[in-house]
């Protein structure tokens, strides 16, 4: 107990700085270097997160058992992660440097499929509700949408290192996208429907462990917490819910997938609805993760809350 303590001690503190240095360093760096050194210096960004990973390539590879199974053996799993950490430092070089986060250069490297899907939604007037996960370089969805001109805001849970907060509320804000705090909840959800109310974009992940208020909702066959407010926000406010991916292709090229709206044969009953459509969000995401497993996070703890289904009380529908 008293070692678990000091090891969250150590994050928001001591550790959670260094990260912040770091990050600010290599910022810094890639200010001073051209285009075509990015997928250099990511790929030996990756090498660092790789060697200085530790618990959380452990996390990874449990995670990868759990989801996948006898599917993939050690090496393949060991291989699996080591392609996504290569990854993570790729995506924080691209983020990070001034040439590639240009209009231009976006639309050259990251074409938008599905384009007509989002045009079709926001048709309506009533905005839309991007749904992704931690997939890919996620938020180049964000910059992506931003820089083209649309009215954008994700909703985010902030790290608990309050400069590590301000620096990414600050990223988002360059490329026009406005920052919608989860906590206090009303407010984040006053501010959402508002968003949406202005037919705007709302993107929202739905792969985020839940403390409390979420519905146990199968992944990967494990019943896992799962955030509401996808769904909740889409029948309050009759937005239509897209799930949305991003894929690395090659080097610096990236694919961003919008999919048609979600059609979810609903019941009336409220609570019923919501949970049927996460279900509908969960099948979609786990199935694009099965197609390109090294891009999802899986040094993310999401199955650390999971509940046997007889626990749960609830049924899979056909």
């Amino acid at each position: 107990m008293q070692l678990k303590r000091w090891r969250k001690r150590l994050k928001r503190g001591p550790g959670a700085w260094a990260g912040f240095v770091g990050l600010a360093c290599l910022y810094g760096v890639l200010h001073l270097i051209p285009t075509r050194s990015i997928t250099w210096i990511g790929r030996w960004v990756g090498c660092l997160i790789a060697r200085l990973a530790g618990p959380r390539r452990h996390i990874a590879l449990k995670n990868l058992k759990l989801a996948l199974g006898s599917s993939l053996n050690d090496q393949d799993s060991r291989r699996l992660v080591k392609r996504l950490m290569q990854g993570l430092g790729l995506t924080l070089a691209e983020l990070g440097h001034p040439g590639f986060m240009q209009i231009d250069f976006l639309r050259r490297r990251v074409p938008i499929q599905g384009l007509e899907n989002l045009e079709r939604a926001l048709s309506q007037g009533n905005g839309a509700i991007l749904a992704t996960a931690h997939f890919g370089n996620f938020p180049l969805i964000l910059a992506r949408l931003g820089l083209e001109g649309y009215e954008v805001g994700v909703i985010i849970r902030d790290p608990r290192h309050r400069p590590v907060a301000r620096f990414l509320d600050n990223w988002r804000a360059k490329y026009n996208v406005r920052t919608l705090k989860d906590k206090p909840r009303w407010t984040s959800v006053k501010e959402a429907l508002s968003l949406l109310r202005n037919n705007g974009i709302l993107v929202v992940h739905i792969d985020l462990n839940v403390s409390e208020g979420g519905l146990f909702v199968p992944f990967f066959g494990h019943w896992v917490p799962t955030f509401r407010g996808p769904a909740m926000l889409a029948l309050r406010s009759g937005s239509p819910l897209l799930p949305t991916f991003i894929r690395r292709l090659q080097g610096l090229d990236h694919r961003l997938c919008i999919h048609p709206p979600l059609q979810v044969q609903l019941s009336g009953d409220r609570e019923e609805d919501i949970w049927r459509t996460l279900l509908a969000l969960n099948q979609e995401a786990e199935q694009t993760i099965r197609q390109y497993p090294d891009q999802w996070w899986w040094i993310h703890r999401r199955f650390r809350k999971a509940r046997p289904a007889v626990e749960v009380g609830r049924f899979v529908p056909p």
